[in-house]
């Protein structure tokens, strides 16, 4: 392989012209909030390279038995059987990143971040078994899952229904404090949006969101927009990152689809609107950077049995990705 590539010292080279480009760029801007990075790259975590994937199950019962869910994941190298060094999350949760965002696609003018936290961090001791929580990705360099900034708030924009209405707004709502609960996140409403969901979203949509990046968007949805809701689909999840120009991705945005058809007549009962809140409640760990998991006891399984509330490893893994680094230039 190295007599085709041109071997390792090529490859050295190559990743110290790229070094020098960038601090080429960096010595040619004075504004530490405007975008540059070397021209002719694409990364290969392009937030819009996410692709939905499917967990097939065969259970019977009711429909949160029935319905299997599938989170969005980044594609192209970045996949991750999981990352469980938490006991060592402080080492890189506690870094503040002056960055700014990767050239190459629109963005805001001017930095809204800051370097201290909107709400206290989730503390756990306990670390769970590995079984009981998972993160689909990790940072280049494995320093730990990709996070949204816990120094600034979560925007959130609702698509929604006729078939919905007042009801799914307050099960959003309840949904979104379990995850802020457990996440350490602060969660804005912005209200409701006209936007329909899509796999190609852009970021940054100033004629619809003004001059930031576009919100979080929850979408109450059907298989004839999103074919992977079709049949025993409840929902879908996942979440939009950015690379800055030290090359940290950091989540900025997301999208959950949710099956209106199939999720929209249990909202008439209590027991029904509680396994519908346990769907977004999955599907928002999704976008947070949680991944499925194996162990029954937990929300975050690919398939649910029942479950109306965040298990042990779910609590553990969502307060690590509360811990992320502050990156005030984005």
């Amino acid at each position: 392989m190295d007599a085709l590539t041109g071997g390792p010292g090529r490859r050295q080279r190559e990743m110290l012209r790229r070094l020098e480009e960038l601090d080429r760029l960096d010595l040619m801007n004075p504004d530490p909030e405007q975008v540059l990075w070397p021209g002719g790259r694409s990364s290969r975590h392009d937030p819009r390279a996410w692709e939905p994937g499917r967990h097939r199950t065969v259970s019977t019962g009711p429909w949160w038995q029935r319905h299997r869910t599938a989170a969005f994941v980044l594609t192209a190298g970045i996949l991750a059987a999981g990352w469980f060094g938490a006991p060592h999350a402080g080492d890189w949760s506690s870094r503040l990143v002056a960055a700014r965002p990767a050239a190459g696609q629109p963005h805001p003018g001017s930095a809204s971040g800051s370097d201290t936290r909107v709400l206290p961090p989730v503390v756990m001791t306990d670390v769970p078994s590995a079984s009981r929580f998972a993160f689909p990705a990790t940072q280049d360099d494995g320093s730990g899952p990709l996070t949204f900034d816990p120094c600034r708030p979560i925007h959130y924009v609702v698509r929604d229904r006729p078939e919905v209405g007042d009801r799914g707004a307050a099960i959003i709502a309840a949904a979104v404090a379990e995850v802020s609960k457990a996440t350490g996140l602060e969660f804005v409403d912005d209200g409701a949006t006209d936007e329909a969901p899509s796999t190609d979203r852009d970021l940054y949509q100033p004629d619809r969101y003004g001059g930031q990046w576009a919100p979080v968007l929850i979408a109450w949805s059907d298989a004839a927009e999103q074919p992977e809701l079709g049949g025993r689909t409840a929902g879908l999840g996942g979440g939009l990152p950015l690379r800055d120009t030290h090359g940290h991705l950091t989540y900025v945005s997301g999208t959950v689809w949710l099956d209106t058809p199939d999720l929209a007549p249990d909202l008439a009962t209590a027991a029904g609107s509680a396994g519908v809140q346990a769907v977004i409640m999955h599907e928002l760990g999704h976008v947070l950077g949680a991944a499925h998991v194996s162990d029954s006891r937990e929300l975050m399984n690919g398939e649910n049995s029942g479950l109306n509330a965040f298990g042990v490893g779910d609590r553990y893994g969502l307060s690590v990705l509360g811990t992320g680094q502050c990156v005030p230039g984005l």
